[in-house]
């Protein structure tokens, strides 16, 4: 259930598995340790399970980004949910799942809201979580690659700000953002910097930093090799081909990224 080793060949609930771990989910492991050891009594195979897992994802992303319900409701919620399924079976059990955390989440109205604002101030951790999750998504055999990677006790790839997050605003991005006025480039780092629509992900955040949007576009390592925004990234697909950056392209691109969360995440109205 917390995915330090994989379930022998059950691949695709393995991996559900460590996404919800990456999801923060631990309040539910309770009601999955409930219904993983009576699976055979109640009857649950694994697309039962795989379903369950990727409800528990969408649930608890929506929680962790709008704090609804509060955290201390979360682990009485799940003990509740193991009295209400303990005599069932089959769908039974996901349909009461279903119909118990659609009391209590947030709607798609506050949950989009929140996507919306300063995502990245409010919760670093589910911000990283749903940009690697849009990357993933997009992602082939190929193309693909391991956001989770650690060096240490650090991430590999990390969030990379887009106009720069720090005080101390480069000149080429006053210049940029608000042609050379200081104050409203102040303005725009207070409203704009930690929106989902400025931030991707990035290998060499440290190489790239607080270099001008071309720099950081077209950016080499020693082997000449693209680490900027032409890394192949999906999230940098269109930075890679603009030519400048603005408070309104971070609306634009906030805007479009919320929309591939909401439908990544989407609850289901009904059991």
């Amino acid at each position: 259930i917390t995915a330090r080793e994989a379930i022998p060949d059950q691949k695709k609930l393995s991996r559900l598995l460590l996404q919800l771990n990456r999801a923060q989910a631990a309040p539910s492991y309770v009601f999955l340790l409930f219904i993983f050891s009576r699976k055979e009594v109640m009857g649950l195979d694994e697309s039962f399970f795989e379903k369950t897992v990727l409800l528990l994802i969408s649930f608890f992303v929506r929680r962790n980004t709008t704090d609804t319900p509060a955290t201390r409701d979360l682990t009485p919620l799940f003990m509740a949910l193991v009295e209400q399924v303990v005599s069932l079976k089959g769908d039974d059990v996901y349909n009461t799942l279903l119909n118990e955390l659609l009391k209590v989440s947030a709607d798609n109205e506050s949950f989009k809201k929140h996507l919306s604002g300063n995502i990245y101030e409010d919760n670093k951790a589910v911000c990283r979580f749903v940009l690697c999750a849009i990357e993933e998504n997009q992602m082939t055999r190929e193309s693909e690659r391991d956001l989770w990677q650690m060096k240490g006790a650090q991430f590999i790839w990390t969030i990379e700000h887009i106009f720069p997050q720090g005080k101390n605003i480069p000149q080429s991005w006053v210049d940029m953002m608000t042609k050379g006025d200081v104050a409203l480039a102040n303005q725009y780092r207070e409203s704009h910097v930690h929106k989902l629509g400025n931030l991707t992900i990035s290998g060499y955040n440290s190489k790239l930093g607080t270099k001008g949007f071309i720099d950081k576009r077209d950016r080499l390592d020693d082997k000449k090799r693209p680490v900027g925004y032409n890394n192949g990234l999906y999230l940098n697909e269109r930075l890679a081909k603009a030519n400048d950056w603005s408070v309104e392209a971070i609306d634009k691109r906030t805007e479009e990224l919320v929309d591939l969360v909401l439908e990544l995440f989407a609850l289901p109205e009904t059991a």
